[in-house]
């Protein structure tokens, strides 16, 4: 079993591994595939972090789930496999949920299915005899996958006609993507208002340049009620062609 769960835990943590490079270095958008240097060194850096939490919690909470269903779910092995997968994606779940963003609570239920499966399908190989075969395909496939997204980052790592990164660019890249923190905000500089559980409230984005095609892009939110119960809270990005990142935060929590 700790074999089974260990290669689980490497597989799931070289899937988000990757996802989350390619993310933060904008991968998602067209004309954005990252330069190698800069691929290879977001993947090592999100390695340090999601490979000893995937091993560790990810395990404990996978044995845990297979100890609890095997002696208390008695309605068949497909009742606990569902039971297992819905364990599984709520613990996930529950990991992310201190850092309050809904993204990344799918995210890590998303990573936590991802375990799930891949211990099921390993275990079912097991079962038919496959063993060696499947260890040597689960060490290999994510390495595979690495050295082929570096073959071709290489080949961006030359000189090339692109079109400039504007102002513009950079705020529809820091607003792009569901159930992130900043979706909710205008899509171009400037404000919008709106009211929710009676509260007015103005989101308000805009954007600074602070270097060759980088910029600081803020949102801003403001509320009140009746003019009284008032607040704020804004968030800052420093946004590039290649990625994002956190700059600082602060502010209320709003009561909506």
């Amino acid at each position: 079993m700790l074999l089974r769960k260990a290669l689980s835990a490497y597989l799931t943590s070289f899937a988000i591994v990757i996802y989350y490079s390619l993310l933060l270095t904008g991968a998602d958008h067209p004309d954005m595939f990252p330069r190698f240097g800069e691929l290879m060194q977001w993947i090592s850096f999100i390695s340090l972090y999601v490979f000893p939490i995937v091993l560790l919690y990810g395990s404990l909470v996978s044995m845990a789930m297979d100890f609890v269903t095997r002696r208390w779910v008695r309605n068949g092995s497909t009742a606990r496999m569902l039971a297992s997968c819905a364990g599984h994606m709520l613990f996930g779940a529950l990991f992310a949920l201190p850092f309050g963003s809904t993204g990344f609570i799918l995210s890590c239920a998303a990573g936590a299915l991802l375990f799930f499966g891949a211990d099921r399908l390993l275990e079912t190989v097991f079962a038919r005899g496959w063993r060696k075969p499947a260890i040597t395909i689960a060490i290999a496939v994510p390495i595979a996958a690495i050295a082929g997204l570096g073959f071709f980052s290489s080949l961006g790592d030359g000189p090339g006609e692109q079109a400039p990164f504007t102002e513009a660019d950079a705020v529809a890249f820091a607003t792009d993507g569901q159930g992130t923190v900043t979706d909710v905000f205008p899509k171009q500089a400037g404000s919008a208002q709106t009211v929710l559980s009676g509260y007015t409230v103005t989101r308000e984005t805009s954007v600074v340049t602070t270097g060759r095609e980088k910029y600081e892009v803020t949102f801003r939110e403001q509320w009140n009620k009746d003019g009284q119960d008032e607040g704020s809270r804004w968030f800052t990005y420093v946004v590039t062609r290649r990625g994002m990142a956190s700059k600082g935060s602060g502010g209320d929590a709003p009561p909506y």
